[in-house]
């Protein structure tokens, strides 16, 4: 038996289903291509209403979807669409309640007993203004709520936009981009706390600060260290140590056609689930004028053990 769990930030749900043109009609047609059984959704930008109007073809169809919105219209917003039943929701984290940025409950007759997901959209941050100093407020308060989900949730998949390359292999431009919010030396520390530094001995990251903040905040984690044993593990990055697939391009200019992509999407698993873990890939569209979001499908697939 197996399970297929995609994350995607969509990118605005009302215009991921809209129909571009014969051969691109947005979202519902890759639902139908795909074989994914639950889809963790990113920038969903929408109201509840909103939402299930837009993807009224897959709830008709047996979907079932649960999502949190923003406080703040038109921003954010994440959900789960799954085949199977959701429970045991939850929204949110400390100071962050009601930002759009998180939601997770249980699969429900699942083909994979006892899975917990949760879909993530980390702030993308801007480097030197108050944008970074959220991003960073809410990377202390998640290293926290990730210690304690993998405590409580042996086979739990946290999905989603982390908004941060890891590794120099995650972004093809990576020297022109280490002064900027996605790749600074203290969110790749902090993705080194989460999982380690794996496939390297050492870490990456040589000259990260104490997550001072960039206009007025000051961190309270002080410097972090490369998790030794991570609780948490990079699937993708796991199954295809040397060259895990990009799942962002940007619009402007010729980044999808030349391949000048960053890998900010990630599935997050704990070490029972990793164990699960089968294969990954990204649906990438073939065209340019096929995309219907800047983001691309991370898929993967869990089989028992």
């Amino acid at each position: 038996m197996s399970l297929t769990i995609t994350t995607v930030n969509v990118n605005g749900i009302r215009a991921a289903v809209r129909q571009r043109s014969e051969e691109n009609r947005g979202f519902h047609q890759w639902l139908r291509r795909s074989s994914t059984d639950v889809v963790l959704m990113q920038e969903v930008r929408a109201t509840e209403q909103q939402t299930l109007d837009a993807l009224a073809p897959a709830i008709d169809a047996g979907w079932h979807y649960i999502g949190a919105e923003a406080s703040t219209k038109g921003r954010a917003g994440v959900g789960i669409l799954s085949r199977f039943p959701l429970a045991d929701v939850q929204v949110g984290i400390p100071g962050f309640e009601d930002a759009g940025r998180y939601i997770e409950a249980s699969l429900v007759d699942a083909p994979l007993s006892d899975v917990r997901v949760a879909s993530l959209y980390l702030p993308s941050g801007a480097a030197n203004t108050e944008k970074q100093d959220e991003k960073y407020r809410f990377l202390d308060i998640f290293e926290d709520i990730l210690e304690q989900k993998a405590t409580s949730y042996s086979h739990m998949i946290i999905g989603g936009d982390w908004n941060i390359c890891h590794r120099r292999e995650d972004l093809k431009n990576w020297k022109a981009n280490q002064k900027k919010s996605g790749f600074l030396a203290d969110e790749r520390a902090f993705m080194d706390a989460v999982f380690g530094t794996f496939p390297d001995e050492e870490s990456q990251v040589a000259d990260h600060g104490d997550f001072l903040g960039a206009v007025d905040y000051v961190g309270t984690k002080g410097r972090r260290q490369a998790a030794v044993h991570p609780q948490w593990f990079d699937v993708a990055r796991r199954l295809h140590p040397d060259d895990a697939p990009y799942t962002w391009w940007t619009y402007r200019g010729q980044a999808f056609d030349t391949n000048a992509g960053w890998r900010i999407d990630y599935q997050a698993a704990t070490g029972a689930m990793l164990e699960r873990a089968e294969k990954t890939w990204v649906d990438k569209a073939s065209a340019y004028e096929l995309r219907w979001s800047d983001h691309s499908p991370l898929n993967v697939t869990y089989t028992t053990n």
